[in-house]
């Protein structure tokens, strides 16, 4: 096989394939290709929430200190294998640079934003077609175990409040009122009512049908291995399923893209951040909305018929092993809030590796040093509710269009 077309995306998650049905859109002629099948890794298996309320960079303040200390902690929330790496110091010192709270706050003011417009995209899509892939707009409820933990949350709900996210405070009286499926020690909630959850497998099957009809072709088992340049320019890309020439190359590999850039010679300073969903078979009492346990760092979110348990965030870079205290650690948390049976088996265990920049922002744009070369990459554990924003501000900017939201922040050149 050999083809030229306007615009290759170099990867088939959900940022790729947005990025191409936008292109699309705008009558580009766009080829998809994906190492696997369209849709197969963090695009399939993350918790599945559309919800501005919790989308906000990793780097934050006062949590450089906490992960110095988890880093002999192999359960806690963010595990940090101690490991001699020139690449992960070079991480560590840009994620301490990040975490001052001016900076922060900006990166959660362009993170939000770019979380409120997908969403609404998410909802639009599940309004027009027949099948509404599990989405589902009755909240996102943040528990906290203690009173102590429910006032320290406080400031990230105004935070984020700040930036067009309303929210709730309930006591813990009113959460068990409200939320019978909880059982364990409450000390209060903050509920989100504008935020949403999906089955993601669904709903990405849904994005890729819509981008098909817009004309996108997907070439499957397609994987990446030779990039040939001419100067400041992409000229062709040689695949396990044949060779591509486009115009213009986007790049969308998530946690593969510091291997695939490095190819081009093109720095991203990224690392795989592992995370695990199990799926677990219905519960007596399902939760009637989306849940954090925030004390936990575990996401809830249930479906027709099964319950989904997210959490997690291991950086490994390239390790795909299962860590069954890792396992253990979310079972544990998610027993001690909700009414599980004893003994439980998952339907399904699922690992994978999130695409994690030191600030914990995206980028999203032209690569430095390439003309035809755009990044649409980084979004750590924020893919699936920010996909349509990037697809859409990334062809804004490859077609000359006034950017609809600032892209300033995700500049890929900041590094």
């Amino acid at each position: 096989m050999s083809e030229s077309r306007d615009v290759l995306v170099v990867g088939g998650g959900v940022i790729g394939v947005a990025a191409a049905l936008e292109l699309a859109r705008r009558g580009a002629a766009v080829t998809v290709v994906e190492r696997d099948r369209i849709g197969a890794a963090c695009s399939y298996g993350n918790a599945g929430l559309l919800t501005p309320a919790v989308s906000l960079p990793l780097a934050a303040p006062g949590l450089f200190p906490k992960a110095l200390f988890w880093l002999f902690d192999s359960a806690s929330p963010l595990y940090i294998e101690p490991r001699w790496s020139l690449d992960l110091a070079r991480w560590l010192a840009g994620f301490l640079a990040a975490t001052p709270r001016r900076r922060f706050e900006r990166g959660a003011a362009a993170l939000v934003e770019l979380s409120i417009r997908s969403v609404e995209f998410w909802a639009a899509l599940a309004r027009r077609g027949p099948d509404r892939f599990g989405f589902r707009d009755t909240g996102l409820l943040q528990v906290f175990e203690s009173p102590s933990t429910h006032a320290a949350g406080r400031g990230r709900a105004e935070l984020v409040a700040r930036f067009g996210v309303p929210f709730e405070s309930w006591s813990a009286e009113e959460l068990r009122e409200r939320e019978p499926a909880l059982t364990g020690p409450l000390g209060g909630a903050y509920f989100f009512p504008n935020d949403a959850h999906c089955e993601p497998d669904l709903a990405m099957a849904a994005l890729a049908a819509e981008a098909k009809g817009a004309g996108v072709r997907f070439v499957e088992g397609a994987e990446a291995w030779r990039f040939r340049r001419d100067g400041a320019r992409v000229v062709e890309v040689a695949t396990t399923h044949g060779s591509f020439r486009a115009a213009e190359i986007v790049l969308a590999t998530g946690a593969w893209s510091k291997r695939v850039a490095a190819e081009l010679g093109v720095r991203v300073p990224m690392l795989g951040a592992k995370g695990y969903t199990l799926l677990l078979p219905p519960v007596a009492t399902m939760p009637r909305r989306a849940l954090q346990l925030a004390d936990r760092k575990i996401a809830v979110t249930p479906h027709a018929g099964r319950l989904r348990l997210s959490g997690t965030l291991e950086l490994v870079d390239a390790d795909f092993s299962i860590t069954k205290s890792r396992v253990a650690s979310i079972l544990a948390g998610a027993r001690a809030a909700l009414a599980l049976p004893d003994p439980l088996e998952p339907l399904e265990i699922w690992r994978g590796l999130r695409p994690t920049l030191p600030d914990g922002l995206p980028m999203i744009g032209r690569a430095k040093g390439c003309s035809n070369l755009w990044l649409a990459t980084g979004h750590q554990m924020t893919g699936l509710k920010t996909a349509p924003a990037t697809g859409r501000l990334l062809a804004e900017l490859m077609t000359g269009e006034q950017p609809s939201l600032d892209p300033d922040p995700f500049r890929p050149d900041r590094y």
